[in-house]
Order: structure tokens, then sequence, then C-alpha cells
């Protein structure tokens, strides 16, 4: 969460794949957030930075839709009407204002594209920057929400785009980043494959 405090996951441990939440020491005992329906699993993505909820998508077969969970309320609810044969791998942005997600209508690595929409949503839908193939994912926002990076598939790429939000939503041009020398060169679509650190 936010704050550090607690820890969203996915479980079976009640017969379905829903998730639940537990303090982030391992006290207590885990809450249910979410139930899923019968061949349906629910995976927890990207807090709010206010804490007030997070982005989890909702898997069925091939088909991938983007979710939002209110903690205030309690219930989950179709964010942007997002869908997708590719996992989403959505975050948000530092200040809360967007959403970068990854979407395909195939489950063809080549096919997938990074994109941007407004949190809460709009209906307005950007696009990243597609220069080269081999399908794009798993966007990370920099600390300070000006830039986005991602990931190129095939060898691994990863490009990070300058980003700008007054007066709309725009890009610069992708700049090549050295890819980390730990990095797999293999594709896993269930592993959140790298982060930014706050500096």
């Amino acid at each position: 969460s936010a704050d550090g405090q607690r820890v969203a996951f996915q479980s079976d441990r009640e017969g379905d794949l829903g998730i639940f939440w537990q303090a982030a020491d391992g006290s207590g005992t885990p809450e249910r957030l979410t139930k899923a329906d019968k061949d349906t699993s629910h995976i927890p993505e990207s807090w709010s930075p206010k804490g007030d909820g997070f982005l989890f998508r909702v898997t069925k077969g091939d088909d991938i839709s983007l979710w939002m969970f209110s903690l205030r309320d309690r219930k989950a609810m179709p964010f942007g009407a997002v869908r997708s044969g590719a996992p989403t791998d959505a975050v948000l942005s530092p200040d809360g204002r967007w959403v970068a997600y990854t979407a395909s209508m195939t489950t063809d690595q080549g096919q997938r594209v990074v994109y941007v929409q407004p949190f809460p949503a709009t209906g307005a839908t950007y696009q990243i920057p597609a220069l080269e193939a081999g399908g794009y994912r798993h966007p990370r926002w920099s600390p300070d929400g000006k830039e986005l990076f991602y990931w190129i598939g095939g060898t691994v790429r990863m490009r990070v785009v300058a980003v700008t939000t007054q007066p709309t939503l725009a890009f610069g041009n992708p700049v090549p980043i050295p890819k980390p020398p730990f990095w797999a060169d293999s594709v896993n679509d269930v592993a959140r494959r790298y982060d930014i650190t706050p500096d």
C-alpha cells in the first residue's frame, strides 16, 4: 500500500482466486477484498498513491480486463473499458492522475502496446510512440511522473520516454537505456519484471 503498511495478494485459500490483504509485517488475519467467479482470477497490479484503492486485472482464459477496487466503498468496478489478450501490468502515476498499461487484442507477443489513460477514466486513450517491432510492455513511471519506462520483447530492449501532461498528454521520443545485467531474456507474464527506485 502507499504507506507501506499493507500487502494485497491473490489467494485460493477460500476456493477461488480472489484478492486479500494483510499487514505487511504478517501480523493479523488476511481479509478478503474481492471474490472471483469460477474460472476467473483477480491479480492486484498497482496501489493508488493516496492509498484508497488499487488496480487489478480480471483474467478469464485469454480475456483480460482492468478493474479498480475502492477501499472506501469496498467495491470493484471496471476501469476505462480496458480489454486485452495479454496481461495489463497497469501502474498508476505518482500523482494518481494517469494509468499506464499494456494491451493487446491477441496473445501474440509482438502485438502488445503501452497505453495511458486519465484517472478516473474519461474515454481518452494515448498510445506511446511505437518505433520498433517486438511488442511494448511493463510500463513504469519515474518517481516524478515525468518519464515512462517500458521494455520491448524479443531481445528485451528497455526504453524511456518523456511525458508532459499540460495542456494535454504528450510523449517525447523514446530513448534507449542499458539493460540491467541481471535481466533474464525469457518472457514472464506473471512476475513484475522491474521497478524504479525513489532516487
